[in-house]
């Protein structure tokens, strides 16, 4: 949220890796975040070179077991628009999956905005290898951490 409000009103963004707890059921365990880079009032577009190091570095990171942990696909935000994929978004995910040449079968775009009362609006949608798109059931878990400084997770559904 702190780089949202740093943007304004530039778009920014960036890949999601993730963690696949059960078939279908994804935990997203890393963002990556190009700030600035790119972006404009309507716009993001992402280093393709630094993200690949980026997903290469989140394999290292977290053991080398692509079959549970791996690129989910990308997220950026819309400050100026509502949180769903625009048509430029959805011609973006079809050719990224088309670029991965059969290797994965899905990808995830995740869309925030920031709006005026600092709330935060979040969309999904998963795009297939077969040329569908299916919208997201999405579960944010917030970390809270008491006087104590112990951590706790509350899990609430979008």
């Amino acid at each position: 949220m702190a780089d949202l409000n740093r943007a304004r009103h530039k778009e920014i963004g960036g890949v999601l890796f993730g963690e696949q707890i059960a078939e279908g059921d994804f935990r997203i365990v890393e963002t990556t975040r190009q700030r600035f880079f790119g972006g404009t009032a309507t716009t993001f577009k992402r280093r393709g070179g630094m993200a690949r190091k980026e997903i290469l570095a989140l394999h290292e990171k977290f053991g080398g077991d692509p079959n549970r942990f791996n690129y989910l696909g990308e997220w950026h935000s819309h400050p100026n628009a509502p949180a769903r994929p625009s048509f430029q978004d959805e011609t973006t995910m079809h050719n990224l999956l088309a670029d991965q040449s059969g290797v994965v079968n899905f990808l995830v775009l995740i869309i925030v905005k920031l709006d005026e009362q600092a709330q935060l609006h979040i969309g999904a949608r998963t795009y297939l290898a077969s040329g569908h798109n299916l919208d997201c059931k999405i579960e944010i878990e917030a970390a809270k951490i008491n006087a104590a400084n112990e951590v706790t997770i509350d899990k609430e559904e979008k």
